[in-house]
């Protein structure tokens, strides 16, 4: 047996090899490799992969050129969340009389934080000359003439006031068109514009709850022939979250007493204290990016505009209020949390981009990107990040701009590189 071994390694010599692969020829030949990996000495190119095609295909590698381009640079303050002007409405008691609760048909009070509808009853109102009684007493007919003298003289001021708010918003809307006319002329700024806005919007508020004050005294009734009271269900003046309740089933209460409070939170501001040492640096006419304070890099962010608000600021903490109008339709903020917004610097220049996606960080904190280098090869090149901006980064070192860099499938490539992938 080992003479025929011996014997046919000395065939194998004088024919130079060919064709006495004793593996080949047991059919156990080993299939290629679906990546390939060369190391280098180099700092900036530590290592090379190199994939097969199908080993490409397999883990969907996409790349993006690295550019240059104008990133506006942003600074991080704290704001917090408060309610807009106009958009919470608190109810009063027309008159002296006690606090009911609604007929079990409309729902009965609903708890404070309660999201409740316009027109849908809060609490029943039943106006009292005497707290212990509905039915009056003839000497009580008298003070149900001073009553009747009370709640006409409430529903003229009522109707004054609908009067007055309805020629406050005609002035609103007039002077937002001259403003418009304005910024279309090139006379006016977009700033002139959106002050006019909230100052119709603000009018428009007050109209609105003049007129719910002025239907809620007409609905009053007193019955002097029958000598009866009738009860009245007070509703919600808007849509919103009732804030506050400050009244309970059986009280009593006073003319003009608070009795419950609905606030709409679909539209919120945030309210920034700014430094006053950093107000020249920030453009306060963009918009700002609003995110919760545990956002993480690249999170995505949402969009609030600076409105016009009364100025305000804190001599203590030298600092000034920047405000911005914020969409919250679907509730993720409250009145009151505290937020993470971003302001954009006016300082913008020329600056190397590559997507967040394509940034790797090591063990030690180092940031890398795969470059593609050629046909299904891809070197690892370090990086230094100087900040995040949305989906992209910032770059103090890295590619030259044209380089593609991969993005979708790094993170397996940096597992193919150590061998950690699978």
């Amino acid at each position: 047996m080992k003479a025929g071994r011996l014997w046919f390694a000395v065939l194998c010599a004088a024919l130079g090899g060919v064709g006495c692969d004793s593996s080949s020829s047991s059919g156990n030949a080993k299939a290629a490799p679906p990546a390939k990996v060369m190391q280098y000495s180099d700092e900036n190119n530590l290592a090379t992969v190199t994939l097969t095609p199908e080993a490409e295909e397999r883990l969907g590698i996409v790349t993006v050129p690295v550019e240059r381009r104008q990133v506006p640079r942003l600074r991080t303050f704290s704001g917090e969340v408060i309610v807009p002007p106009g958009r919470s409405i608190t109810v009063s008691a027309p008159l002296g009389g006690t606090i009911l609760r609604p007929t079990p048909e409309s729902g009965g009070v609903p708890a404070p934080g309660s999201l409740v509808k316009k027109g849908q009853a809060i609490v029943a109102f039943l106006p009292l000359l005497s707290p212990e009684r509905s039915v009056l007493t003839p000497s009580e007919r008298v003070r149900l003439a001073e009553a009747n003298a009370s709640l006409a003289a409430s529903r003229v001021e009522a109707q004054g006031k609908v009067e007055s708010a309805k020629v406050e918003v005609g002035a609103a809307e007039v002077d937002l068109r001259r403003a418009e006319q304005l910024l279309r002329d090139k006379f006016g700024t977009q700033r002139d514009v959106d002050n006019t806005k909230a100052r119709l919007e603000l009018a428009r508020k007050q109209l609105e709850a003049a007129a719910a004050r002025e239907a809620l005294l007409a609905k009053t009734i007193l019955d002097a022939e029958a000598g009866t009271l009738t009860l009245q269900l007070l509703p919600s003046p808007q849509d919103g979250v009732l804030q506050d309740l400050y009244v309970a089933a059986g009280q009593t209460v006073a003319s003009g007493a608070a009795l419950f409070a609905v606030v709409n939170q679909d539209v919120i501001w945030i309210r920034v204290p700014v430094y006053v040492g950093d107000l020249e640096q920030l453009d306060t006419a963009a918009q700002a990016q609003v995110g919760s304070l545990s956002s993480v890099p690249g999170a995505p962010l949402q969009a609030a505009k600076p409105v016009p608000a009364p100025p305000s600021a804190n001599a203590n903490a030298a600092t000034v209020d920047l405000f911005y109008e914020i969409d919250n339709s679907q509730g993720q903020f409250r009145p009151g949390q505290r937020v993470a917004v971003s302001l954009n610097l006016k300082e913008e220049k020329d600056s190397l981009v590559a997507p967040w996606a394509a940034v790797l960080y090591d063990i030690h904190g180092g940031a890398w990107v795969y470059e593609k280098t050629g046909d299904h090869t891809y070197s690892r090149s370090r990086v230094q990040v100087r900040y995040v901006v949305g989906p992209l980064a910032v770059l103090a070192s890295g590619p030259e701009p044209g380089t593609p860099v991969v993005t979708d499938g790094a993170a397996e490539l940096f597992g193919t590189e150590f061998g950690n992938a699978k």
